[in-house]
C-alpha cells in the first residue's frame, strides 16, 4: 500500500479532505488517532479529565511512529494508496513513511477566519495564538521538505483531485 500524508496547520481542512478521499473510497486515516500527548521531557502522559489551555501549552500532541506504521501496514482497500489527514509536532521524524506529503496552504487571514468559526473548548485564546504563531514556520518548514503546495482555499474536490492526479503520476 502506498502511504501519502497530507498536512496543513489547525483550520486548513485536513479533516474535509479525509472526508472526501474516505467518499471517493479511498483509506483515508485520521492521525488524531495515531496520536497522543507527550510533556516537555518527552514522556506520554495521559491528559486530565479538564484539560486546560494551560496543561495544552506545556504539553505536545505527537504521533506513535508505531501506530502510524501499523495504520499503514493495516490499509488494505482496493484503490492502491492510503491517506494520513493530520498534523502533529513530530510529523517530521516520519516523513520517511510517506512516498509523498501535500501541504494545505492557508493565508493568515484565511486561517484567522476558520479559526473564529471553529467551535471547541480546547481552542482557548492562548492556544490559537500558538496556531497563528506557528502557521508560517510550519508551512515553510514542510514546504523546504519537498511537500506539495496546495492551496487550502479550493474546494474539497479540487483538492482531491489535484492530490489524485499526483499520486496517480507517482511511480
Amino acid at each position: 500500500m502506498r502511504a501519502f500524508l497530507i498536512t496543513g496547520n489547525p483550520g486548513s481542512g485536513k479533516s474535509t479532505l479525509a472526508a472526501e478521499l474516505s467518499r471517493r473510497g479511498y483509506v483515508a486515516v485520521d492521525a488524531d488517532d495515531l496520536a497522543s500527548w507527550e510533556d516537555s521531557s518527552g514522556t506520554p502522559v495521559d491528559p486530565p479529565p479538564a484539560v486546560d489551555e494551560a496543561w495544552q501549552l506545556t504539553h505536545r500532541w505527537v504521533w506513535s511512529r508505531a501506530r502510524v506504521e501499523a495504520a499503514i501496514a493495516a490499509s488494505g482497500g482496493t484503490t492502491g494508496a492510503m491517506f494520513v489527514c493530520g498534523i502533529s509536532l513530530n510529523q517530521d521524524e516520519m516523513l520517511d513513511l510517506f512516498e509523498r506529503v501535500f501541504l494545505l496552504v492557508l493565508e493568515a487571514d484565511a486561517q484567522e477566519a476558520r479559526l473564529a468559526r471553529a467551535v471547541s473548548p480546547h481552542r482557548t485564546e492562548g492556544v490559537k495564538q500558538q496556531i497563528r504563531d506557528g502557521r508560517a514556520v510550519f508551512q515553510a518548514r514542510t514546504l523546504a521538505s519537498g511537500a506539495v503546495p496546495l492551496d487550502a482555499t479550493a474546494s474539497p474536490e479540487s483538492l482531491v483531485d489535484t492530490v489524485l492526479s499526483f499520486v496517480q503520476d507517482w511511480p
